[in-house]
């Protein structure tokens, strides 16, 4: 028996669309208010993986991805865009040569632009799916259903994050969606075109995500429900009616009994399953070109189902899944929604049921089945659960709006008040009830349903990204820096900074609480950034208070992880003065508008990790010598000027320097600002044939331009070759 007609499904179809689109184009919004989310630091960990395919792409013109745990249609697509950003980039003068430029997308990227775009492509498709989960609640029930299906999609939390990120989940799910859909067309009137298209949405599904391609199981289940069920076909030479697209089977007709239907089918799934092939194929051609690349990316992704990586673990971990769908994924009240409609699918439209069944249960057995579980690839399956989630919120309307037993009684009231002659307004409302007022009643109950249902994951959803909308604690203290730290200032961060042609602005450091403050003041440190990640909890430990005790002066992010994104940052100065400075010069040494106040020496390894310094290391042929410069800076620099360290041995050669302007160019001298100590490191590499013994070390200042040096005077005398001697070391064999 097939579901009551509305009133409502008799309005103009084109204002459903209309109302799908408008749903739709909130998704859009809501996915794309907050789309930068942390750039340029990149949190999820297989975001830069298509990124850096159109990259090499792009530096070498070589189309193919060459790594295939991934298909590639959505690379393909990413590619379109940013072909187009790059190359208007470059025209403004936003981008380089990309071999000529410093490229980082793990962690954090230098080419935020690039993330933007990529992350507009997959919120678009997940826009979209809205409007495809319209579609397929239209075809699966009605339209009502279909409206509150994209109204499911548009708000559904899981959803929402996956399509804010450069990550091919999301157009999987709609190209999945879109071949459901189309299969359902197909049990209903077993039309070619209908297996066609859903056979080539299966192929870009299977393109897009390898395991999307489950879902042409869905279209087995349609071929073989058709066989069953199919009317008559119409004629063997038929090329556009109702029978398809000019793909006539010798084997239709009236009357050609079981096997001519059976014949009929598997041409159809034939049919169907070329065009899955022939669009596989078309968004990943070097599966034909290059297929040993892409069979061993198959099967290395098959691979990682039985790594140590994953939400869940163990196979048949249904524990696991129920957790899943009824906290992250769904809701317990959304999933009490889609056992109810998937019940009346299976009273009702039991064909569409058994379509949709045959996505679900392979998708979810097969995931089942591999010892490690990520669950991004139950996402298909949530946005197929917009078809019996629209069926029970739409069913729940009409149980008012379509029963019987309350247009009897209320029949029986009326006409017991006439027999009895009292018939008064209030008896006349009960009978105009059924006809005037019944149909808006169901619809309130639809809509009471489906705010109970959808009230929950719209408020989680808002949630979130309010919480996006408040910022990210690490871009929030990039912001500080640059408008409070003055340019040449060290910091020490327990932050991975963000790399670039120059030094980076901070130092990460791996636990910060290892040192003392006078420590990290002998570095030449003027601010201390301590992280919640590093000391992994909300509240510093106790390791880390003697290093706030003087106090802290800003700090970033809350002790509620919710409240918004990044962690906990917290910065503390330390207090650097010039009596911090280890190795002092016997005077007033200036250079120009600033004075060197003295230097740190010492083998820039810091425990492993430079460029901290060791002091008094041990100086060797193919080591470093560290060294940090203090300058306080009493007047501005007209010029951008660059520092040279030059080793001077005993016969007064130089077999080693450095030149290089300041902290390798992000803070020339005309940026430095008076009233300032500005820190800069002058490491000189120690070539392999140096021979040991005692050296000078001799430091100056040029005008890389011209050539020319600063005027230089010791406690007010000129020194006329412009360059002083600041220490002597040794190096030993």
């Amino acid at each position: 028996m097939a579901p009551m007609n509305t009133n409502s499904n008799h309005r103009p179809a084109w204002l459903w669309w209309l109302l799908a689109v408008l749903i739709t184009s909130g998704a859009l919004l809501l996915r794309v208010a907050t789309i930068r989310q942390s750039l340029p630091y990149v949190d999820h960990p297989d975001e830069p993986n298509p990124i850096n395919y159109v990259i090499d792409m792009l530096r070498t013109g070589d189309p193919n991805q060459h790594f295939f745990q991934k298909p590639s249609l959505f690379v393909y697509l990413l590619l379109s865009a940013l072909s187009v950003h790059y190359h208007l980039g470059v025209a403004a003068g936003t981008y380089g040569d990309l071999n000529q430029t410093t490229i980082t997308t793990y962690l954090v990227t230098t080419l935020p632009g690039f993330f933007i775009v990529a992350r507009w492509v997959s919120a678009s498709f997940g826009a979209l799916t809205a409007l495809a989960a319209y579609s397929l609640g239209e075809r699966g029930w009605g339209r009502g259903a279909g409206l509150v299906g994209a109204l499911f999609v548009a708000l559904l939390p899981y959803h929402l994050k996956f399509s804010q990120w450069a990550t091919t989940d999301v157009t999987a799910s709609f190209m999945a969606c879109l071949s459901l859909g189309a299969a359902i067309l197909a049990a209903q009137g077993n039309r070619w075109r209908a297996y066609l298209v859903a056979g080539a949405f299966a192929g870009f599904a299977a393109s897009a995500k390898y395991n999307a391609g489950i879902v042409a199981g869905a279209l087995v289940v349609a071929a073989i429900i058709g066989s069953k069920y199919s009317p008559s076909p119409p004629s063997p030479l038929s090329l556009s009616g109702r029978g398809g697209v000019g793909l006539p089977s010798p084997l239709e007709g009236e009357g050609l009994g079981v096997r001519g239907r059976v014949g009929g089918q598997l041409l159809r799934l034939v049919a169907a399953g070329a065009a899955a092939v022939v669009c596989f194929v078309v968004g990943t051609p070097y599966s034909l070109l290059s297929f040993g690349e892409v069979s061993g990316g198959v099967l290395r992704q098959w691979g990682n189902y039985r790594g140590e990586n994953g939400q869940y673990r163990g196979a048949w971990n249904i524990a696991g899944y129920v957790e899943f769908f009824t906290s992250e994924g769904l809701s317990p009240l959304l999933c009490v929604a889609v056992f109810v409609g998937l019940i009346l699918l299976g009273r009702r439209r039991p064909r569409m049921l058994a379509v949709w069944l045959g996505f679900a249960l392979p998708s979810l057995l097969i995931h089942l089945s591999r010892p490690t579980h990520f669950m991004q690839n139950m996402l298909p399956l949530l946005v197929a659960c917009a078809l019996p989630v629209g069926v029970a919120v739409v069913e729940a309307g009409r149980l008012v709006q379509g029963s019987k037993n309350l247009y009897r009684a209320v029949t029986r009231g009326r006409e017991d008040a006439k027999t009895r002659g009292c018939e008064d307004a209030r008896t006349r409302f009960g009978m105009n009830l059924d006809t005037r007022y019944l149909p808006f009643l169901g619809a309130g109950v639809g809509v009471i349903a489906a705010t109970i249902l959808l009230l929950p994951v719209a408020l989680t959803s808002a949630a979130y990204v309010s919480r996006q909308a408040a910022g990210d604690s690490r871009v929030q203290l990039i912001a500080w820096i640059d408008q409070n730290v003055p340019p040449g200032t060290r910091i020490a961060a327990e932050l991975k900074p963000v790399p670039g042609d120059t030094e980076q602005r901070w130092t990460d450091v791996p636990l910060m609480a290892a040192h003392d403050m006078a420590w990290y003041r002998a570095q030449g440190y003027a601010y201390l950034v301590l992280s919640a990640k590093r000391w992994g909890q909300p509240e510093p430990t106790p390791a880390y208070l003697p290093l706030i005790s003087t106090g802290v002066l800003v700090e970033f992010g809350s002790a509620r992880r919710d409240d918004m994104l990044g962690s906990r940052l917290l910065v503390v100065a330390t207090g650097l003065a010039s009596a911090d400075v280890p190795h002092p010069i016997p005077g007033e040494l200036r250079f120009g508008g600033a004075r060197l106040l003295g230097l740190a020496i010492g083998d820039p390894s810091a425990d492993g990790r430079p460029p901290m310094l060791v002091p008094d290391g041990t100086l060797r042929p193919g080591g470093v010598l560290g060294l940090r410069t203090f300058w306080q800076v009493d007047a501005p620099f007209a010029d951008d000027l660059s520092i040279f360290v030059h080793l001077i041995d005993a016969n007064g050669g130089v077999p080693t320097q450095r030149d290089a302007p300041p902290w390798q160019g992000r803070f020339p001298t005309s940026t430095w600002r008076a009233g300032t100590m500005v820190v800069d490191a002058n490491d000189v590499y120690l070539p392999p044939g140096l021979a040991p013994g005692s050296y000078r070390v001799v430091l100056g200042m040029f005008n890389p331009a011209t050539g020319a040096r600063p005027t230089v005077t010791f406690n007010g005398a000129p020194v006329p070759s412009g360059e002083y001697e600041v220490a002597t070391i040794t190096v030993v064999k």
